[in-house]
C-alpha cells in the first residue's frame, strides 16, 4: 500500500494537488500457474492478487490559462465511484459523477453550472 497526501504545488498565481492511497488492501494471495491459459496468456508461473482498494484525487487551478479541474475516484473491490469537474471555455463548470460495478456497469450523470450559478 502506498500513500501520498496533500502534495500541493503553488506557483503564486495557481496551484495543483494530488492525493493517493492504495492500491490494494487485505490479504495478498500468491497464485501459481502451471502453463499459459486465457487468464495467463504470458505464461507467468507466479503472480499475486489482492482486493483493489484506493482513493485518488487531483486538481489544478491556473487563472493565467483558465485551467480549472478536479478529479476524485474511489475503488472498493469491483465498485468504483468518482466525480470530476472541468471549467469550460465559456465559464460553465461541467460536473460528471460516475459509478461502475459488475452488477450495474458504468453509469454517469453530467451537470452544467453556468457562471451565474444556474444550470443548463
Amino acid at each position: 500500500t502506498c500513500q501520498v497526501f496533500g502534495a500541493i504545488r503553488d506557483r503564486g498565481d495557481g496551484y495543483s494537488y494530488h492525493k493517493f492511497s492504495g492500491p490494494v488492501s487485505g490479504e495478498i494471495k500468491e497464485v501459481l500457474w502451471s502453463e499459459p491459459s486465457k487468464q495467463n496468456p504470458n505464461g507467468k508461473t507466479r503472480d499475486f492478487v489482492a482486493k483493489p482498494d484506493y482513493d485518488y484525487s487531483y486538481g489544478v487551478r491556473d487563472p493565467k490559462t483558465g485551467n480549472a479541474q478536479d478529479h476524485q475516484e474511489t475503488r472498493d473491490g469491483d465498485a468504483v465511484s468518482g466525480q470530476y469537474t472541468v471549467l469550460e471555455a465559456d465559464g460553465t463548470m461541467r460536473i460528471v459523477k460516475y459509478t461502475a460495478d459488475d452488477v450495474n456497469g458504468f453509469k454517469a450523470t453530467v451537470e452544467y453550472v453556468k457562471p451565474d450559478g444556474t444550470h443548463r
